[in-house]
C-alpha cells in the first residue's frame, strides 16, 4: 500500500473533523456545505480508512431515491479508494452494487431510501453497520432519517 498524505486529499475546512472521528469523539456528523464543499469526497475517504482499520465495520449508503446511487455515492467511494491507492484491496461489484474489503469481507451496500423493505431485509455476515451514509441529508424530509436509521440498525 502506498503512502498518501491526507492532507492533499481533505479540504483543510474538515481537519477539525478528521481528527474527531480519528479519535471516536462522536457517532454522528452531520456535514454541511454546498455543491463543491467536498463534503462527500471527505465522507467517501473516512468511511474507506474506517473500514479498513475495523474489521467488523460496514457501511451502507443511502439516497432518497435509489435510481441515482451509481453516479454519486457509488462512484464517490471508488473515486477515494483509488485515490487512497488500496484499489487492489476491493471488489467493486455493480450487480449487486456492492464494495467489499477483500482481506475480510466488509460491505458498503448501497439503497434508496423508496423502497424502505430493501433497507430493512439488508443482512451482514459479520459485523455491524459502523457508517450509515445519507446522501443529501435534507432530501430525506422529517422523520425519514430516524426511521431508516432504525431499519438499518434492525
Amino acid at each position: 500500500m502506498k503512502k498518501i498524505r491526507l492532507s492533499k486529499l481533505i479540504a483543510p475546512s474538515f481537519n477539525g473533523v478528521h481528527d474527531d472521528i480519528k479519535h471516536g469523539r462522536y457517532t454522528h456528523y452531520w456535514l454541511k456545505g454546498g455543491r463543491g464543499s467536498t463534503k462527500s469526497s471527505f465522507a467517501a475517504i473516512q468511511i474507506i480508512l474506517g473500514m479498513m482499520k475495523d474489521p467488523f465495520a460496514n457501511a451502507i449508503a443511502l439516497r432518497k431515491v435509489g435510481l441515482y446511487l451509481k453516479e454519486s455515492v457509488y462512484e464517490q467511494l471508488i473515486w477515494a479508494i483509488d485515490v487512497l491507492g488500496v484499489t487492489e484491496y476491493w471488489n467493486i461489484k455493480v450487480s449487486p452494487m456492492e464494495l467489499i474489503y477483500i482481506p475480510t469481507g466488509q460491505k458498503i451496500l448501497f439503497r434508496g431510501a423508496d423502497k424502505p423493505k430493501k433497507i430493512k431485509s439488508t443482512k451482514l455476515r459479520k459485523g455491524y453497520f459502523k457508517y450509515i451514509w445519507y446522501l443529501h441529508a435534507v432530501k430525506f424530509v422529517g422523520f425519514l432519517i430516524p426511521n431508516v436509521f432504525k431499519i438499518a440498525l434492525a
